[in-house]
C-alpha cells in the first residue's frame, strides 16, 4: 500500500520528534510520582497555550469523550441550554445535552458565516434565561472559525455558564482564556498540536469549578465525570490509569507549538492556501471568518469529491472530504499543525492539487 502525506483535516500528520517520545522506556503512571510530576507539568503546557494560569487537565479518550463529558457535568435535569450551532458539530450538542436531561434550545444561523455576537446579544437579551451554552470554535467541515472571544464575553454578559469545542483550533486559532471569559474548553490531540490520537484536553474557568462543586444532582457519568479528574481518590493523583505512551508524545508536541508563534505560521498558510483557491477559479465556502486551520473548497459542475481525493491519492497525498449537506459537494484541506511543518512538501501538495483541478 503507497504510503500517503496527510494534509487532511485531522488526524495530522505527526513529526518524527513526537513519533520518538512515544517510544521513550514505560513507567508505572498510577505510582511514579516522577510520572505525577511530569503530567501535571504538561497540563500546566496545555494551560500556557491558552494565555491563562486556570486548571488544565487530560482525559483518556478522543475529544468527543470531553464533549460528552462536559455536558455529563454541567448539565442537571431541567436546565436549559443555549445551542449555539453555524455547523454540524455545533448542532450536536443538542442531543449530547439531552441526554443528561437538558432542555435545549437552538441559535441557529448560516453555515457560511462566522457567529453573529450582535445577534446573539439581542437574542439573550430577550431570552437569557439559560445555564449554560454551547458553541464550536472552528466548524472543520465548513472551514468557518467562530470569534471565541466575542462570543464568550456575550455569554459572560448574560451570566451564562459557556462550554467551547475547541478541537480543531486549539493552536491554530488565537484563543486568550482569560479575556474570552469562556468557562471550559475542549481540545483534542490530533488537530493543530499533531500528538497522537487519544487524548482529550479540558481547561476549566473558576466559574466552572465553582458549578462543579455545587451541582444539586450528581454527575450522570462516571468516566467522563470531570470532578474525579480534580482531585485525589484513594490515594491516587488520576482517576484512571494514563498513558504515558500518548502524554509523552503530546508533551512533546506542545513544546514544538509554544516554540514559536503557531497561530501566525497557521494563519499564513491558510492565506497562502485561500489565495491558490481563488486564483484556480474555485469557491471557497466559508463566506467569512474564514477558518486558520481548515479550507473547505466547493466543486464545479462535473467533478466529484471522490475523484478529486482519489487523484491526489495517486499522487501521493491525503486530502479530507465533506461532510453533512457538503457531503459529495466539496472537498478540504487541511492547514493544520504538522501538516504545515514543511513549506516546501506543502508547496508540491499545492502543485498536484493544480494538476488535479486543473
Amino acid at each position: 500500500m503507497k504510503e500517503l502525506i496527510i494534509m487532511s483535516a485531522g488526524p495530522t500528520s505527526v513529526h518524527r520528534e513526537v513519533l520518538e517520545a512515544a517510544r521513550r522506556p514505560l513507567k508505572n503512571t498510577d505510582l511514579d510520582p516522577d510520572y505525577v510530576a511530569f503530567q501535571r507539568e504538561t497540563e500546566k503546557k496545555i494551560s500556557r497555550l491558552l494565555q491563562t494560569d486556570s486548571r488544565s487537565f487530560i482525559m483518556l479518550g478522543e475529544a468527543m469523550l470531553g464533549l460528552d463529558g462536559a455536558l455529563a457535568s454541567f448539565v442537571e435535569p431541567g436546565d436549559r441550554v443555549l445551542v449555539i450551532e453555524n455547523g454540524v458539530f455545533g448542532g450536536g450538542f443538542h442531543s449530547m445535552a439531552q441526554a443528561y436531561g437538558a432542555e435545549t434550545v437552538a441559535f441557529k444561523q448560516d453555515p457560511r458565516h462566522g457567529i453573529d455576537t450582535q445577534e446573539l446579544d439581542a437574542f439573550l437579551q430577550k431570552n437569557a434565561d439559560f445555564k449554560l451554552a454551547t458553541f464550536i470554535h472552528c466548524e472543520t467541515p465548513t472551514g468557518v472559525t467562530n470569534d471565541v472571544h466575542a462570543i464568550g464575553q456575550v455569554l459572560n454578559k448574560h451570566h451564562i455558564l459557556s462550554i467551547c469545542d475547541a478541537v480543531s483550533g486549539l493552536g491554530g486559532e488565537p484563543f486568550r482564556f482569560d479575556e474570552s471569559k469562556v468557562d471550559v474548553v475542549i481540545g483534542g490531540t490530533q488537530k493543530c498540536l499533531s500528538a497522537l490520537t487519544g487524548l482529550t484536553t479540558i481547561t476549566l474557568s473558576d466559574k466552572a469549578l465553582h458549578a462543579l462543586a455545587n451541582r444539586k444532582t450528581k454527575v450522570s457519568a462516571w468516566y467522563g465525570n470531570f470532578q474525579n479528574y480534580l482531585h485525589e481518590s484513594d490515594g491516587f493523583d488520576f482517576p484512571y490509569t494514563q498513558s504515558d505512551t500518548l502524554v509523552n508524545a503530546l508533551d512533546t508536541a506542545l513544546n514544538r507549538t509554544l516554540s514559536h508563534d503557531f497561530v501566525a505560521r497557521h494563519k499564513a498558510f491558510a492565506e497562502k492556501t485561500r489565495a491558490f483557491v481563488e486564483e484556480l477559479g474555485y469557491e471557497i465556502y466559508a463566506k467569512d471568518h474564514r477558518s486558520n486551520t481548515v479550507t473547505t473548497v466547493l466543486l464545479k459542475e462535473g467533478q466529484t469529491t471522490d475523484g478529486i481525493l482519489s487523484a491526489m491519492q495517486e499522487k501521493g497525498y491525503m486530502l479530507s472530504g465533506a461532510m453533512a449537506e457538503l457531503a459529495g459537494k466539496a472537498f478540504r484541506i487541511g492547514h493544520m499543525g504538522n501538516n504545515i511543518a514543511d513549506p516546501e512538501e506543502y508547496d508540491k501538495m499545492l502543485a498536484a492539487l493544480k494538476d488535479v483541478l486543473a
